[in-house]
């Protein structure tokens, strides 16, 4: 029997405005269950989090692209995420995940649809594991496709990223590397990440702030760690909303709004906004 987690709550309206072609990097689609049922391996139970309810948000916050990044609840099941990407059209990519067996004819209709990845994690039930990644980019090289990484940081991420570094295709971490706000800036596993960014073929999701602030919304306790990032590699940074916010047990449910508004307390100019909204996921998930 898994755990219910909190559904989204409304997200008001942000006080930012984006810019054209604005894009949310990291997003779930859950539901209808009717047609998209769950994983019975899963690790957690969501509240129905559809198509439509995350076009309200986009509409909502200002948004025109998104990344759906396929949920662990579903297991290999592809098909909510699939339907996603299509009705999305040109302003929709995705994220899949698969079992390491896939043929390539099936990711060559992935491709098709609009796919651009394959996430790994060593967090998540119904995920494929790390141990997968190295074979995987051989195969998604031909395709310029990317790895996506959920683990722990510190220790664990410092751990593979020698293995990402030697990979023949881009890496892109989730969640601002997932570190606890109390690793911080100094921390000798986030120093490495920002080092190894500076290498220009790793990419870092400016999100799940919410997840490790201790404050909450403005989440002013968060910057400093994207701060460093965006020094680093202002080009290789992307933002996202993590809707409808899974697994989130142990703290208020965030506005996503707010979670928009956090851009603005990172102390950068409107061209920086620009790229890590727009111009920078145009260019990982090949938006024309």
């Amino acid at each position: 029997m898994t755990e219910t987690c909190p559904g989204p709550v409304p997200p008001g309206k942000p006080r930012l405005k984006t810019p054209p072609g604005a894009c949310d990097s990291h997003v779930h689609v859950i539901g209808p269950y009717d047609r998209f049922p769950l994983n019975e391996n899963r690790g957690y139970t969501a509240p129905e989090s559809t198509f439509e309810d995350y076009q309200r948000l986009m509409e909502s916050l200002g948004l025109e692209r998104a990344v759906i990044v396929h949920a662990s609840a579903y297991g290999t099941m592809l098909g909510v995420t699939e339907d996603a990407v299509m009705r999305l059209g040109d302003q929709g990519r995705g994220v899949a995940v698969v079992d390491p067996d896939i043929s390539d004819s099936e990711l060559d209709r992935l491709h098709e649809i609009g796919f651009r990845g394959l996430r790994f994690t060593t967090l998540l039930r119904g995920g494929t594991g790390i141990e997968n990644v190295p074979h995987m980019a051989d195969r998604i090289k031909r395709l310029g496709w990317h790895v996506q990484i959920f683990v722990h940081g510190g220790t664990e991420l410092e751990s593979i990223l020698p293995m990402l570094a030697a990979l023949p295709v881009d890496a892109v971490i989730d969640h601002i590397g997932h570190f606890k706000l109390s690793e911080g800036v100094d921390h000798p596993a986030f120093r490495a990440l920002v080092e190894h960014v500076r290498g220009g073929r790793c990419w870092v999701k400016l999100s799940g702030q919410y997840r490790i602030s201790e404050t909450g919304a403005p989440f002013t306790d968060v910057p400093p760690m994207a701060e460093a990032l965006l020094e680093a590699r202002p080009d290789r940074m992307v933002w996202a909303t993590d809707w409808p916010h899974v697994m989130l047990w142990d703290r208020p449910m965030p506005s996503d709004a707010d979670i928009l508004d956090w851009i603005g307390s990172w102390g950068v100019d409107d061209a920086t906004i620009r790229r890590v909204l727009a111009d920078n996921p145009a260019e990982l998930y090949g938006f024309g």
